[in-house]
């Protein structure tokens, strides 16, 4: 009987660390007031780059908060997301999630970035060191999928599971006015300076929450093999890319495991060029 207790006086430092407080700071871009926050001081600036559908904070709590290693991280919200305003909201173009970015960091003096992305944010990062390659100083990407993912499940899945995928992506668009189609085919033509320092964090826990949309057990097993099997394309995306698994850890890998993405971030600062 004392176990549950035991579990949650555990469990309590861990929420409260998530919302420690954090002041917001506001930059108009493109008609829109968008959010940002950073933690520590120097060089150089990590910038959290949150999933589809997700605020930073959502995205990043627990790794904003506990981040302990050189230089500032900093976070933001995308238009409509979290505490940023999108008053005319539209579906926006992956260039234009870019554009976003860039705009913040000049805003905010951030300077070259560590671009640390989660899921869907990994071809805003991808992107974003494809065009500003000058400005960008290393990619992390959290769970992120390959461009090749959806288009495996299209073609192997049950035509229900992929009826599932479907109406989710037209409810992203709907909701959240991101493309991820049309980012997906966006990032084929990037392309990462050659000796770039990536991490790729993969999760080690299937990501089965699509069940609850009453997709069948093959068509989960697609959903999560595909993209488990696709992380080691992105491991080649430069010459100087390494590769890890977040064994105890599902898709939010902030909620899992953020020691290991803090302790990553920190491994890749360390391997930037003096």
């Amino acid at each position: 009987m004392r176990t549950i207790p035991l579990i949650v006086a555990l469990l309590l430092p861990l929420c409260s660390m998530s919302e420690e407080n954090h002041q917001y700071r506001f930059a108009t871009i493109a008609g829109n007031d968008i959010a940002w926050s950073c933690r520590g001081a120097g060089s150089p600036t990590i910038a959290l780059i949150a999933g589809m559908g997700l605020d930073a904070h959502a995205s990043f709590s627990r790794i904003y908060h506990n981040y302990d290693g050189a230089g500032r991280i900093c976070m933001y919200d995308r238009a409509g997301m979290g505490k940023s305003t999108f008053p005319k909201a539209r579906t926006r173009t992956l260039n234009e999630l870019v554009e976003e970015l860039h705009d913040v960091s000049v805003r905010a003096d951030w300077g070259k970035l560590v671009l640390v992305a989660h899921s869907f944010g990994g071809f805003v990062a991808r992107s974003y060191a494809s065009k500003y390659h000058e400005e960008t100083l290393g990619i992390l990407l959290l769970d992120a999928p390959h461009e090749d993912w959806l288009p495996r499940l299209r073609a192997e899945m049950l035509p229900a599971d992929w009826a599932i995928m479907e109406r989710i992506l037209a409810w992203n668009i709907r909701n959240f006015h991101e493309d991820y189609l049309e980012a997906q085919e966006a990032v084929r033509s990037t392309r990462i300076a050659p000796g770039l320092p990536i991490t790729v964090i993969s999760r080690g826990i299937p990501h089965v929450q699509i069940r609850l949309e009453k997709m069948s057990y093959e068509g989960i097993e697609l959903f999560d093999g595909e993209h488990n099997t696709l992380q080691s394309q992105l491991a080649r995306l430069s010459s100087n890319t390494q590769h890890r698994v977040a064994r105890y850890s599902s898709h939010m890998i902030n909620d899992f495991d953020p020691w290991l993405a803090v302790d990553e971030i920190k491994l890749l600062v360390g391997r930037l060029p003096n």
